[in-house]
């Protein structure tokens, strides 16, 4: 890769008017200069248009696609993005998120230095609608990290970051913290089932590092934001717990198929299936207590299938409260 790829930002919005400007400024602003913007807008009903129109003629801009029936799918967009992309490194810029000046700048130096990445992130601090600071994403992933690797840049190969973090949980929070190498990207990879919809992103990173590598900036240069309408958000909303632990169980299921499919070694394959199998085990005792509190028969079914684990956690509680009696003796 020279050293001055080009970037495709691709910006798809839907009904983010009141952060649209402040998105969209601190990407046209960018200390990195070699990109190019893809503005996208899936019908939205407030005033995003009207701000949108305002930009499509900006140097920078190669393409406005400005849907006239909402697609319901945040991946189709992302799709349509990445066919119109140019560039050999992409990045998605959710609208209403925002960054620092310098993002582009430090979070592709890891493509220059090391041409097996194919995914490089960044860390995000966590603000709210009122552009207020209320966290930082690490404490997202301090219990998986007890190495502490989040506390510093790394560049670690992408099965052993699936084994030690992404097949626990999804540890890339934030598509607005991510730049990707557009040639990696295989036909389908984006064809998310709608049941995935709040996780698509999860199975994407998935499938690209699979027999690459990925690399981490600790420094906090993307701004996630949390308000009533992000995905996070309506995902708490519409969905129960219970919902999301199936939603869980089903996904699972389609990452071993992807660690079939893409002749992953098998040691990495032996270790991460059996992680997966440990992180459902968790899982079904979590979704047992769900139902038996409920009053659901199914969940002391389910119970037995993991009884172990329930005599692990009791064991737990039952030394947590004897340290708690000695301690108030």
């Amino acid at each position: 890769m020279n050293l001055t790829p080009l970037v495709s930002i691709i910006i798809p919005n839907y009904n983010h008017s009141v952060f649209l400007v402040q998105r969209l400024e601190s990407v046209f602003n960018q200390t990195y200069k070699n990109f190019e913007v893809i503005l996208l807008d899936d019908k939205s009903t407030d005033d995003s248009l009207d701000i949108l129109r305002q930009y499509v003629n900006h140097p920078k801009v190669s393409h406005s696609v400005f849907n006239e029936i909402n697609s319901g799918n945040t991946f189709d967009q992302w799709n349509k993005g990445i066919s119109l992309a140019k560039g050999d490194l992409i990045w998605i810029a959710e609208s209403d998120d925002f960054c620092e000046l310098n993002f582009l700048e430090k979070v592709i130096k890891p493509f220059l230095d090391n041409n097996q990445v194919v995914l490089s992130y960044c860390q995000s601090k966590k603000v709210d609608q009122n552009n207020n600071l209320t966290g930082n994403w690490i404490e997202y992933t301090e219990k998986l990290d007890l190495q502490k690797k989040f506390s510093g840049n790394f560049i670690m190969d992408g099965n052993l970051f699936i084994e030690k973090f992404l097949i626990n949980k999804n540890v890339i929070p934030n598509a607005s913290a991510v730049v990707f190498k557009k040639e990696v990207i295989k036909k389908g990879d984006l064809d998310i089932d709608s049941e995935f919809r709040y996780c698509g992103d999860w199975i994407f990173y998935f499938k690209l590092i699979i027999n690459h590598k990925v690399a981490f900036i600790a420094e906090s240069l993307n701004n996630f934001r949390y308000h009533t309408n992000s995905v996070i958000a309506t995902a708490k909303k519409t969905e129960n717990r219970i919902r999301i632990i199936d939603i869980d169980f089903n996904m699972r299921k389609v990452f071993v198929r992807f660690i079939k499919e893409r002749n992953m070694s098998y040691p990495s394959y032996n270790l991460i299936k059996k992680h997966n199998t440990n992180v459902i085990r968790e899982l079904k005792y979590e979704k047992a207590l769900l139902l038996i509190k409920s009053n659901d028969i199914q969940g002391y079914i389910i119970l037995l299938s993991v009884f172990d684990i329930f005599l692990r956690e009791s064991n737990i509680r039952k030394r947590i409260k004897m340290k708690i009696r000695n301690f108030l003796k």
